[in-house]
């Protein structure tokens, strides 16, 4: 799959065992600082917030500048940032506005990282080679990212609550070390002449939205981003007051729903051949929307383990037929740009649904979110098998 694939693959696995240490251990300081849903969904929607405000000049600068230089400039920002919380959490020095702050700086740094490792993946991997190349990228992620880090997370928060913090820092500075190493020059394939940032930021759209098959997994991301997220954003205090487990119980939960996620990463090219890339994206969406609802009504944490690890596997057989698909299809020259407005639609979906399900928990308790995840999901499946027919 290319010589700069493993470095690339290294440094994935690194930063996303990081992430999947403050995934276990963010939401445990943010609910020893609140019990408010509303308060502590706010912080995955600062998280996910510039997504929706900066996707679309990302996508130009990722197009203009050397991808690989770029993402190693944001592993050295994410460094220092996380290293600050570190410091707050050392210090007994931490709020709610600094870790709103904090979040939303990693997100910023994120979204020019993410939009960058995923638009230089075609420029190390032959195109016949990027389904498999993106089915081990997302097994490593949420091997890393769910499975080993939550938990490992949560149990170093009871114990030193800086450490997790301290070891995401770490973890940055080690994956831009070695994308550093990568050889060679980075930037777009295909040049293209040079506009105004509006004009580029337009190309974009117009090439997204002129495609159906592209528009219509970007409008269902979205929704399923809003529905999922609405319940996934107040897991914590899901599990702490309505399963009524512990610190480590959460991590675990992460834990099970990283299992499902991995089968699904390294089974994802099987189902597709199987059902064909168009089955596989509605059996997924309908199973998830069937288990959400499920949850919603699940009594025991290990059954409401054992469901979010099928949410998981759902989640990654789409994640891997409409990234594979972007890829494929996109020309190299638009591929940031394209990707920023793809992520505009869909992870700017994230906030939005973070703080429906802190308002709709507020009113109607912690399990209504899991219902309307559920429901939500449910709704889209029918205009998913019609609007990506072509598929």
């Amino acid at each position: 799959m290319g010589t700069g694939f493993p470095r690339l693959f290294a440094a994935s696995v690194i930063s996303n065992l990081g992430d999947g240490v403050l995934l276990g251990a963010l939401p445990l300081v943010t609910a020893g600082l609140t019990r408010d849903p509303v308060a502590v969904s706010a912080v995955t929607a600062f998280t996910w917030l510039p997504w929706l405000l900066f996707s679309l000049p990302v996508g130009v600068v990722v197009d203009r500048v050397d991808r690989r230089r770029l993402m190693v400039a944001m592993d050295v920002v994410r460094t220092g940032l996380m290293g600050t919380l570190a410091a707050a959490v050392l210090l007994d020095a931490l709020t709610l506005p600094l870790l709103f702050g904090l979040a939303f700086a990693m997100g910023t740094a994120e979204t020019l990282f993410d939009n960058g490792a995923q638009t230089i993946l075609p420029s190390l991997v032959p195109a016949d080679s990027l389904a498999r190349a993106n089915g081990h990228l997302f097994a490593a992620e949420v091997t890393a990212n769910q499975f080993i880090g939550p938990p490992l997370g949560s149990a170093l928060f009871v114990a030193a609550a800086a450490v997790p913090f301290g070891i995401d820092a770490t973890t940055f500075a080690v994956s831009g070390l070695l994308l550093a190493t990568l050889p060679g020059s980075y930037r777009a394939a295909i040049p293209t002449e040079r506009k105004t940032l509006r004009h580029e930021i337009a190309d974009g759209l117009r090439w997204l939205w002129g495609h159906r098959v592209i528009r219509s997994f970007a409008l269902g991301a979205a929704g399923l981003n809003i529905t999922f997220t609405a319940a996934a954003s107040l897991l914590v205090l899901f599990a702490q007051d309505e399963l009524g487990i512990g610190d480590t119980g959460f991590g675990l939960l992460l834990a099970a729903m990283a299992v499902g996620s991995t089968g699904g990463s390294l089974l994802a090219g099987r189902v597709i051949d199987r059902l064909g890339s168009r089955r596989a994206v509605v059996t997924a969406v309908t199973l998830m929307g069937v288990t959400l609802l499920v949850v919603a009504l699940a009594p025991h944490p290990v059954l409401v383990g054992m469901l979010l690890a099928i949410v998981g596997f759902g989640q990654m057989v789409w994640n891997v037929v409409a990234v594979t698909y972007r890829q494929t299809v996109v020309p190299d020259g638009l591929l940031g740009r394209v990707n920023s407005v793809y992520r505009l639609i869909a992870y700017g979906s994230f906030p939005v649904g973070a703080l429906a399900g802190g308002l709709i928990a507020e009113f109607a308790g912690l399990r209504s979110p899991w219902l309307f995840a559920g429901l939500g999901t449910l709704v889209l499946v029918p205009w998913l098998a019609r609007a990506l027919r072509t598929l």
